[in-house]
């Protein structure tokens, strides 16, 4: 595919999209007790895989191909900046099926409501963050994305609290809720990677 064919925002669109709504089912899974909608999550990374990889493609085609880049009314430094994007959401996708597998061992334990409640609140913050993160670097806002770097001191909190309420829990279930903690934060952290990637692109813009 030829990078005039399917434009990078539209495929950075696309990868967040994908990630949104996987992370919304996986706490789905969890919140129901139902494996295969986790299971069904785990699969849906292969998306995310190959739109990165095409992103990647077309990054690549543009440095050998400086007279394409003005074509598309593109930099290099854009081009490289959404390449970096592209790679940090497809590591989100990563975590959230990290999210999905563990949320399968949690079905069927009688895990304490407490715990899946606070699970599905750091859950939704971090997706909040990540939703943020890529509306200000597609809206090209500074400002927004100096707001979400602080949001996610906010999401430490409620980790501290899961994981408090883990001790009570034994072998597995405690491991998986842990593992899924730290992807939920490790989420939250590649959101911030978004913003301040959007960041540094944008002062250099402005300084031009």
């Amino acid at each position: 595919m030829k990078p005039a064919e399917l434009p990078f925002n539209s495929t950075i669109k696309r990868m967040h999209l994908i990630i949104k709504v996987m992370h919304e089912d996986a706490m789905n899974a969890l919140q129901t007790n139902n494996k295969k909608i986790a299971e069904e999550v785990v699969t849906r990374d292969n998306e995310i895989d190959r739109l990165h990889w095409l992103v990647a493609r077309q990054h690549n085609i543009i440095l050998q191909n400086m007279s394409l880049a003005e074509k598309l009314n593109m930099t290099i430094v854009m081009t490289s900046t959404i390449f970096l994007i592209s790679r940090i959401l497809e590591r989100i996708g990563d975590h959230v099926v990290r999210i999905a597998q563990n949320i399968t061992h949690l079905i069927d334990s009688d895990l304490d409501k407490r715990i899946s409640d606070k699970i599905q609140l750091a859950s939704n913050h971090a997706l909040n963050i990540v939703n943020k993160s890529i509306g200000a670097f597609l809206r090209k806002d500074i400002h927004a994305s100096n707001k979400n770097i602080e949001e996610t001191k906010k999401l430490e909190a409620i980790c501290g609290e899961i994981n408090e309420l883990a001790l009570i829990e034994k072998g597995t279930i405690a491991i998986s809720i842990g593992y899924i903690v730290e992807s939920i934060r490790r989420i939250a952290e590649y959101a911030e990677d978004i913003s301040e990637t959007a960041i540094n692109y944008l002062v250099g813009e402005e300084g031009k």
